[in-house]
């Protein structure tokens, strides 16, 4: 049995942009953006964890591999979101939910583009 959902009122069933697809997409290339911005004023390697007398792994990583780490990671979480809303919403599990979903994945991803701008700062 095929279920649709309710589309517009001309009968097609396109949705209107939703917040996670526009505001993830723009904090997605956000990060895309530093990490190409940031690149060239980096040196080689960068330090990734600050701890006082203890030792629990590198404090250094290549600035390349973590340049690309924030955005492939950011990518991914942005589809997963987007997937799971979908298959959330044609369960209607989330009918009411919608924007605090957004809300949650669009806070997510910008915490994470933060953390990005944090460690480029305290590296400069």
């Amino acid at each position: 049995m095929v279920t649709t959902t309710p589309g517009r009122p001309d009968g097609s069933n396109l949705e209107r942009a939703r917040p996670l697809s526009l505001g993830g997409l723009v904090i997605v290339l956000a990060s895309v953006a530093l990490s190409a911005v940031s690149y060239g004023r980096l040196s080689d390697t960068v330090r990734i964890r600050w701890t006082i007398g203890t030792y629990y792994g590198p404090e250094h990583a290549p600035t390349l591999a973590v340049l690309v780490a924030f955005p492939v990671s950011l990518i991914g979480l942005y589809a997963g979101a987007q997937w799971l809303r979908t298959w959330l919403v044609r369960r209607g599990a989330i009918d009411e939910f919608r924007l605090v979903y957004d809300a949650c994945v669009l806070a997510t991803l910008s915490v994470i583009v933060a953390c990005q701008f944090v460690l480029v700062v305290l590296n400069l």
